[in-house]
Order: C-alpha cells, then structure tokens, then sequence
C-alpha cells in the first residue's frame, strides 16, 4: 500500500508508522465556511493538487476542544481519517465508518478515546474510517423566525447532511485506499449511534451503506421544531445578533462564546447550547412516530443492525449533577415531569411500570426509568419493527461495569474496550476503563468486526441469535457472555407509547 492515495478532490500522502498507514484530516466536502455557513455540505471539487494528510483537521466548533491540544477549533471541519493495517493487501477490506457522539453539541474524532489506531492493528482486513460533522449551534438550529432565516431551511440536521456527504466520498474514494464500497458499515456511540438510525431514514442514503451498529442511542434522540426555536434564543442572546446577516458576520472565536454564555443561559443539559436533530420536515419528518414507522418497512429491512444499551447508562450524569444527591433529585424531576406529559391511560402505564420495580429503592426505580426511556424502549421498538420486516437484528446488553465502582456500566463503557483506548472518571478519580486484558474487550472486537464483515457477530465460541419480538434473544455481555430472552419482561413496552411521542431527555424538554 503506498502512502500517497488519489481520490477525486485531490492525492493524499498518509504517515506509515507501526504497521499502519493513517490519513488526517482528509477533507470529505466543500467547507460550509464563509456564504456557506448553515448551508447543505456540497461534494468536495475535483482536484489534481498532492496533500499532507498527517494531521488531525479542525475540531467542530463547541463548547470545547477535546483533541487534547492536537487541533484547533474551525468551521473548515467535514474532514474524515482512515486508518489502513499494510500487513493485509486485500482489495476489498470491509469498511466501518466511526461516528462520535457528544449529544451533537461536542466531542470530535480528535478526542484520544476515539482514537482508531489499536483496532486497526488487530483486525488488519477491516478498513477504519472515522468522520467530523457540524455541531451545536452550526449544525442543527431552526432559524424560521430570525430575519433571513427562510434561506436556511435546511439548517435543522446539517450535522447529519454532513455525514451523509462522508458517506458519498467514501463510496467515491475508498476502493483506492483497499476498502470494499459495497461493505460499508456505519457505527457509533450517543449521538454516534443516533446517527447510525438516522441516516437510513433520509432521501440519499440508499446504497451508502450496508449495516449499522448502534451503541446506546436511538431515533427518540429529536427535538421538535418548537424546542429549536428556544435554543435559536439563546443563541441569538448569547451573540447579541437578531439577523441572519448578523450571524453570518460572527467569528470563530464568537461562536465559540456562545456556547460559554448560553449554557449559562440555560444550564440544563447544555439545552442553551444545541439541539438533537430537529424534527424540520426537510431531512427528517416532522412526526417522530414516522421515524420508528420507516423501521418497519422494506427498504430499511435490507439494512442489518445491531442495536444495544448499558446497564447504567444514566449514571453518566452523575459527575455532571454534582454527585448523588443532585443527580437524585434530577431524575426526580424527569420522572415527575414526564408523568405529567402523559394522558389517563399512559399515567396508569407509568405507574405499572414502576410497580415492577417496587422492591427497589427510588433511586433504582428512577434509574431504570430513565434508563429505558432514554435507550432501551426506542431500541426495543426500531428493533421489533426491523425483525417484523425481514431484517437480520441483533440485540446486545453491556453489564461489564467500569472500575470505578460508583458509575457502573455507564453510558459510552464499551468504547474504550472496543478502541482500547483510556476513559478518565469525570470527577478526577483517573483511569476507569483501563486496557487490561478481559474477555469482554476481545468478544465485543471480535463480534463487531465479524458483523462488518459477514452480516452476522457471531463468533466460533459464542452464537448470537437473532433478535424477534417473540423470544427477544439478546446477548449479554457480563463476568460471562450470552444469550438470554426477553431481559426485563417487556416492561419497556409499557412506555413504548409515549417514548415515541416525547422522545428523549426530558431535560431538555421545555416545549
């Protein structure tokens, strides 16, 4: 493999080191820089010129840069890396495009968890490709009713048009560097793997690629129209702009400001400071029950999936609410907050729900609330209605906790098995997720790998059986790995209703 790839947009010359080829900061698309702000990402020209791709390309811009100093903030961010392992020739490596989370407002594939190097060199027939898009405040707004904004009407998910425009490229350029087009899979966590259940929803996808691997989040993860208009205040209050000529004017380092002043704004959850995508029918229906409909048809049973979520997925927070009594009293006022959402028939629901728990303590009990509302009954739905048409679903649950006993399997423990990479506990305790060797780190490689390649995760040690409505088989990943059926009993069926109207995070409901 030589270092030096041609693509269409130009020749890229990679660093070779350790047995690896990487390319930085491969640019995808046309950068949405100057009357391009807030605009649909363009295909990146043609191009005879020969460049540098040895180092990471800029970071979206938010509220901070987590490339530990290895990039700088900047609107010229649809870049992508590809990571090549030269001990395999093939000329069809499977592909898997990474996307990383950070509730589309943070986060870049700059940051060291998400760092590619170490699978690459262990899994040397697969191609490894991770990809930025646009964030927060330039990547999903709805400008409806600032001056100008009727210009702007696709503004709601550029951050997924963004990807999408990877996606393109890669099926344009990625044979050159020994990717098979025709095997791509698309996988990520949080917002990563929102994405993932997103974007074979949208008009264009069809034939970008071949699987998903969604790890934790799902479609519920929309804001309406309404709620972007809130965020779209805080923003124009945090800029002092009330035009769109306005913010076009704006600066890196003001957009950058902004996200600072309007989380102060609004300090719940970074609502001051982004939205999900935007439910703008443009890119996405305006109706978030359409979404889970679409997962049950026949153009998207064509696509696998492997769908999955953690034991302790909400104990994330835990560190952002100022320990246990704060991140008690938060879920609290979710648990209260969405009851009072709900009708007659849904209340007694809810109370069911609850009532399963009752030998818990109310902090379990709203714990596993919020758990399910938040990842599993959307990923139970999106994977009910994909086994009902006839696709090949896979269901996993991750209980291998991290080794902070306090935060157990908590949202985002699985990345750094995967990528063999440090996850740091967010009060400052040190390393949680360390790279010591275990079964849970090799058999999740090995079955996401495998289902890259083949359709199917199972390996020589361990079947993995298909996911249906009926038995619910899921693989459990623990002290011992295995298929159980139907872990909680459907219970997440009883919210199914109105996770589907209300989608996640009632944190950031305030329409």
């Amino acid at each position: 493999m030589e270092t030096k790839i041609k693509c269409n947009n130009g020749s890229f010359v990679g660093m070779e080191t350790d047995g690896l080829i990487i390319w930085k900061g491969i640019p995808y698309a046309t950068q949405p820089v100057g009357k391009l702000r807030w605009q649909k990402p363009l295909p990146a020209a043609d191009d005879d010129g020969v460049y540098e791709a040895v180092k990471p390309g800029h970071v979206p811009i938010g509220p901070a840069n987590d490339s530990g100093g290895a990039a700088e903030f900047g609107e010229d961010c649809l870049v992508l890396n590809i990571y090549c392992n030269t001990s395999c020739n093939d000329s069809k490596k499977p592909v898997m495009v990474w996307i990383h989370g950070g509730g589309f407002c943070a986060e870049s594939q700059a940051a060291p968890l998400y760092d590619l190097t170490n699978i690459s060199k262990q899994y040397p027939d697969i191609l490894f490709v991770s990809i930025d898009y646009r964030l927060g405040f330039l990547g999903f707004m709805n400008f409806e009713r600032v001056p100008g904004g009727e210009n702007f009407k696709d503004a709601g998910n550029l951050g997924l048009l963004d990807q999408l425009e990877a996606l393109r490229w890669v099926q344009k350029n990625i044979a050159g560097f020994g990717g098979d087009p025709d095997n791509v899979t698309i996988f990520g966590e949080s917002a990563g793997s929102a994405s993932t259940t997103f974007l074979p929803l949208i008009d264009g996808s069809e034939g970008l690629f071949k699987r998903i691997i969604a790890q934790s989040a799902n479609i519920a993860y929309t804001d309406t129209m309404e709620h972007g208009l809130h965020v779209t205040q805080n923003f124009l209050t945090a800029t002092g702009c009330n035009t769109m000529d306005e913010l076009m004017k704006l600066t890196t380092e003001q957009l950058v400001d902004a996200y600072m002043k309007a989380c102060i704004l609004d300090k719940n959850c970074l609502l001051g400071a982004a939205n999900f995508p935007l439910l703008d029918g443009v890119t996405l229906p305006e109706d978030r029950a359409d979404l889970y409909t679409m997962w049950g048809d026949e153009k998207r049973a064509k696509i696998g999936m492997m769908i999955g979520s953690n034991l302790d997925e909400i104990r994330y927070f835990v560190p952002t609410e100022g320990g246990e009594e704060g991140f008690l009293d938060t879920l609290r006022w979710i648990a209260k907050r969405d009851r009072a959402m709900l009708n007659d028939q849904e209340k007694e629901m809810y109370d069911k729900f609850m009532a399963t728990l009752s030998n818990e303590s109310e902090g379990s009990r709203l714990e596993q609330y919020c758990n399910d509302i938040n990842f599993r009954a959307g990923n139970t739905d999106m994977a009910i209605r994909h086994s009902a048409a006839g696709g090949s679903t896979y269901m996993y649950f991750i209980k291998k906790p991290v080794t902070t006993p306090y935060l157990g399997a908590i949202h985002a423990t699985e990345v750094p098995y995967l990528f063999d990479t440090r996850l740091e506990d967010p009060m400052g305790s040190g390393e949680i997720v360390g790279t010591d060797e275990c079964e849970f780190r090799h058999v999740a490689k090995e079955m996401w790998t495998n289902f890259a390649r083949t359709g199917n995760p199972s390996t020589d040690k361990y079947e993995w059986k298909k996911f249906s409505e009926n038995d619910r088989q899921t693989m459990v990943f623990d002290d011992t790995i295995g298929m159980q059926k139907d872990l909680f009993g459907k219970r997440e069926d009883l919210m199914m209703s109105w996770a589907k109207r209300l989608g996640n995070g009632s944190s950031k409901r305030v329409c």
